[in-house]
């Protein structure tokens, strides 16, 4: 069934929203409004967990954003490298390995639920992506009137 709007916005090529949704007609183009979003994206999350079907890339994606983790935390969530999370989510079509599909399964069902150790688990992969990825703040010590000097980063 492909009647309804056609929703790719999530990143998943097959999402048809059949209500909840209005298109309007803005002065720069159509513009979607959606009742409650983050519903809609964590009952699609569900969906995609709960399906028979093999995880891709597309939905390694969408759920790595669910969870709210950059490559690198969610292969270290999943014990690999975050160059096989990049080739994943670059093949969007290509299905990704048996064991890092059940491990991403069981870790969103278990960060959805709220379980403990996972919600623990999220937030310390997301606080080290903070740590890791900070903003290098630069400054400019002037030492002659020229203007030359040298740059260093900013204590933090």
């Amino acid at each position: 069934m492909t009647e309804g709007y056609h929703y790719t916005a999530c990143g998943l090529d097959y999402v048809y929203l059949q209500d909840g949704y209005r298109v309007r007609e803005g002065k720069h183009g159509p513009s979607l409004s959606i009742t409650d979003a983050t519903g809609l994206h964590e009952a699609i999350a569900r969906a995609v967990i709960a399906s028979p079907a093999r995880l891709r890339g597309q939905e390694v994606r969408f759920l790595r954003s669910q969870l709210n983790l950059s490559q690198d935390g969610l292969a270290r969530a999943l014990r690999t490298r975050r160059g096989s999370v990049a080739r994943w989510e670059a093949e969007p079509n290509k299905a990704i390995p048996g064991p890092a599909d059940a491990a991403l399964r069981m870790f969103y069902a278990l960060k959805a639920e709220k379980h403990e150790v996972a919600e623990k688990i999220a937030d310390l992969l997301g606080e080290i992506d903070e740590l890791e990825h900070k903003i290098a703040v630069m400054e400019h010590a002037k030492f002659s009137k020229d203007g030359s000097g040298e740059w260093t980063k900013e204590a933090a």
